[in-house]
């Protein structure tokens, strides 16, 4: 009796064994256009906050809704995905910072800001949008390195939309509007934020719609360091806390994606946890929390 359990117990470990075995080894048949597969973007820094160069697959610990993959497929540097890169600004008068008197009432956003997104348009593919929020509601839609000029986006907005109540709406916005879902993952997308006040007081579920676009949208938002209290909008989607402008675009550019075959069985259109880590200790990665889940199985 006891022979023919142990028997049966060894010969369920090996089917377990193997069955893990061959989760773990790439299919020929897959490649990162497999219509189940899904592609994140995060950013990896080590301990002294700079960008980690030499990022392995072996270097990463990877979770989807509590499962390990599949198969992962790949994992490259993002800059082999088309950028959409969307800039968010607070085009409040006590901005002076940013604007020359003349420019407060008619410019959406100062020179600098163009050049800046013009010198991210690298690939043949790379497209932005400049907006600006602020009592009187602006946007932009995806334009090239020659079209790119702030455009009024109303159109985009429902008539019962609220007015904004600071960059939380307006990041929501223009992940919902501009961005839209984005359940495959083929493309960088980043939207960086320049808040005027900070918005202190706000708790967690105050962000979850806009947390919520975010993720659908597969936006990473960047948000300059000292505005904490979007802290939770930045941790969720994977984005970054920045020093402008050089280092964001260092950041940027330093950017991993990871295209994978998620465990099933799941439904499209609903959002996945992930749980993204690195083995090394002296490491930290910058990924999101959330991602929308691609064609179902």
């Amino acid at each position: 009796m006891r022979a023919r359990k142990a028997i049966w117990l060894l010969s369920t470990f090996v089917a377990i064994s193997g069955s893990i075995g061959a989760a773990q080894v790439p299919s020929d048949n897959s490649s990162p256009d497999d219509p189940h597969a899904v592609t994140v973007t995060f950013y990896t820094e080590n301990e002294l906050g700079n960008p980690v160069d030499n990022l392995q697959i072996s270097d990463l610990s990877v979770l989807d809704d509590g499962k390990p993959p599949i198969r992962i497929l790949s994992l490259g540097t993002a800059k082999e995905l088309p950028l959409r890169l969307g800039l968010l600004i607070d085009n409040n008068p006590y901005l002076g910072v940013y604007y020359s008197k003349k420019q407060l009432q008619y410019e959406a956003a100062p020179k600098w800001v163009f050049d800046f997104v013009e010198g991210m348009l690298t690939g043949p593919d790379d497209k932005a949008f400049i907006a600006s929020y602020s009592t009187i509601r602006h946007g932009a839609t995806f334009v090239t390195r020659d079209q790119l000029q702030p455009i009024d986006l109303n159109q985009f907005l429902k008539t019962d939309e609220p007015d904004f109540l600071g960059s939380r709406d307006a990041i929501r916005i223009a992940c919902r509007e501009i961005f839209g879902a984005d359940p495959a993952g083929r493309e960088r997308r980043i939207l960086i934020v320049l808040p005027v006040f900070d918005e202190a007081g706000r708790s967690l579920s105050d962000y979850s719609q806009t947390i919520s676009a975010a993720q659908r949208a597969g936006v990473n938002v960047f948000v300059p360091g000292w505005y904490g209290s979007l802290q939770a909008i930045v941790s969720e989607t994977g984005g970054y806390y920045f020093g402008w402008p050089e280092h964001t675009k260092s950041q940027i550019d330093s950017m991993y994606s990871l295209t994978y075959i998620p465990a099933g069985p799941y439904k499209s259109g609903k959002l996945r946890r992930l749980d993204l880590k690195t083995t090394n200790k002296n490491w930290h990665i910058h990924a999101p929390k959330r991602y929308l889940a691609p064609s179902a199985q």
